[in-house]
């Protein structure tokens, strides 16, 4: 009987040997945890970190379709330019001549469209066979007004009888683009605005979030690579029947460098005040591009601006070779 008790005495001297203490479950606990935060933690910034990259992409994969459109609309500016008599009654002198025209200048300012500050309103013709007549359909090379430049403005092809479309202000890339049936620029002698101004008001918008674009006429033939006027503004008329005609004069610039800034939705939403332009991008646009001279200083200073408010944006820049370009001095 005694040997019986022993033995049961020293089974539970055994089992209260291998049973954890208070304080061991309790750093077991902590321990757990502190590994349970972690784990929460990294998935938590992975998850951030995937959001905002997907947010990215989809807001800046607009801005890259459209400035693909703007680049490869561009490249096919015509101007079908020839030589003929100054005055077909009494001639002097042969001049350029053409009854198309290409046109560059600051947006907003005049009767120019878009909002100012913002960069390049500019327009051009090109064989690009847009046409809303089903009889015209596949005529591919229907000669067509095309022009883009950037308006702080609502969503103008959301329709009014749409409620709760969320149809908020952004600065948007907007899109002139008239068909074949529609084309004035063969109505009488018209001025260098009035071929694209009936259309600019009906003018959609192709991408949101995008700030700026800014179109800078180059030579690269010349030692810096720049027209002989050196400005962002470009009229293929203006003082066409000089004499000497100026080197512009009925000539489409042989490259085009088009700069394309655009900002992510988030940052957008984040600066959205109605009606009236965000003081973030107002002020960091304030100044900029006027000069093609300090291009790259616009540039630079503009993107610190940028990034000194924590603005998530993307550039695109491209030097368009204008195909039909015959560039003579």
């Amino acid at each position: 009987m005694v040997e019986i008790v022993r033995k049961a005495w020293a089974d539970a001297e055994g089992s209260r040997s291998r049973a954890f203490t208070i304080l061991e479950v309790l750093v077991a606990t902590t321990i757990l945890a502190l590994l349970l935060v972690l784990v929460l933690s990294v998935i938590s910034q992975s998850s951030n970190i995937w959001r905002s990259s997907i947010d990215k992409i989809e807001s800046f994969q607009g801005a890259r379709l459209a400035f693909e459109s703007i680049t490869r609309n561009l490249s096919q500016a015509t101007l079908n330019t020839y030589l003929d008599y100054d005055d077909p009654v009494n001639p002097q002198q042969y001049l350029r001549k053409s009854e198309l025209k290409f046109f560059a200048d600051a947006a907003g300012t005049g009767t120019l469209p878009g909002t100012a500050k913002t960069g390049s309103a500019f327009f051009f013709q090109a064989p690009l066979g847009y046409t809303t007549n089903p009889s015209y359909i596949g005529m591919d090379s229907l000669l067509n007004t095309c022009g883009y430049f950037v308006s702080y403005t609502t969503n103008s092809a959301i329709p009014s009888h749409v409620t709760n479309a969320g149809n908020t202000y952004r600065y948007r890339l907007m899109q002139v683009l008239v068909p074949a049936e529609s084309n004035t620029i063969y109505q009488g002698n018209l001025s260098s605005t009035a071929w694209f101004d009936a259309f600019a008001g009906v003018a959609q918008p192709v991408a949101d979030n995008i700030i700026a674009v800014v179109v800078r006429p180059q030579d690269p033939g010349s030692a810096a690579g720049n027209l002989p006027n050196n400005q962002y503004a470009y009229d293929s008329t203006l003082n066409a029947t000089a004499s000497p005609q100026p080197v512009t004069s009925h000539q489409l610039p042989p490259v085009v460098q088009v700069t394309m800034v655009a900002i992510d939705e988030t940052s957008a939403k984040r600066m959205d005040s109605g009606s009236s332009q965000p003081i973030e991008i107002s002020t960091a646009l304030n100044g900029k591009f006027s000069n093609p001279a300090n291009y790259q200083a616009d540039l630079d200073a503009l993107v610190a601006s940028l990034s000194a408010k924590n603005v998530n944006y993307r550039i695109f820049s491209s030097a368009v070779p204008i195909r039909e370009s015959k560039w003579s001095k």
